[in-house]
């Protein structure tokens, strides 16, 4: 079965939504209203958004998000297909395009002036999971970086074996396996970083 994955664009807007509408969150509902945007979003994002909508945040509120910061091209990251399917995402950008990052100041070194792109979020169709293609999503991630010139791949996954919603963040091994090396440890998860 052959593999292609695309970078997110504008015109790929209709896979990516049917992908969360309807394929991500199958087996998980509790988070199908997950399309992706939390880390775009900073704390003041979240408040001024839950006075807008009087406290209540619906689907439809991170997934009209969504669409707005994918035609703006700020939502940024892979999507992996088998047989013309969406069957896997992976969120990936320049870490200082996520406001959530750069709130957390744990996960920021005194000299980190260097260009950094950072793995947030990876998502596997129920039926397509343990066939690599979250491996083959962070390899096309960090080929693009290197030529895009960035000299770092981060990310931050969870500590402990967790079930594979837990490790939305990708599973430790999966950077080991890929040339990562443990950068930091904190509590409850770890940066790992891949020199490019």
């Amino acid at each position: 079965m052959q593999m292609e994955i695309r970078p997110l664009e504008p015109a790929l807007l209709h896979d990516f939504l049917d992908f969360f509408d309807d394929v991500a969150f199958t087996d998980h509902q509790d988070w199908s209203w997950c399309y992706c945007t939390y880390y775009l979003l900073g704390k003041e994002d979240e408040q001024r958004i839950t006075a807008e909508n009087s406290g209540e945040w619906t689907r439809d509120i991170p997934r009209n998000m969504a669409i707005r910061m994918i035609k703006q091209r700020e939502l940024n990251g892979y999507l992996a297909y088998l047989e013309g399917n969406v069957v896997g995402w992976c969120n990936a950008g320049d870490k200082k395009s996520y406001k959530r990052l750069c709130e957390n100041r744990e996960i920021w070194d005194e000299d980190d002036d260097q260009p950094i792109k950072s793995v947030t979020c990876f998502i596997v169709a129920p039926d397509a999971r343990r066939q690599g293609i979250a491996s083959a999503l962070l390899h096309r991630v960090a080929q693009d970086a290197q030529k895009q010139g960035y000299l770092v791949l981060e990310a931050y996954p969870a500590s402990g074996e967790l079930d594979c919603y837990a490790h939305y963040h990708g599973h430790p091994q999966m950077y080991l396996t890929n040339g990562f090396t443990k950068h930091k440890e904190l509590q409850g998860y770890c940066v790992y970083r891949k020199l490019l």
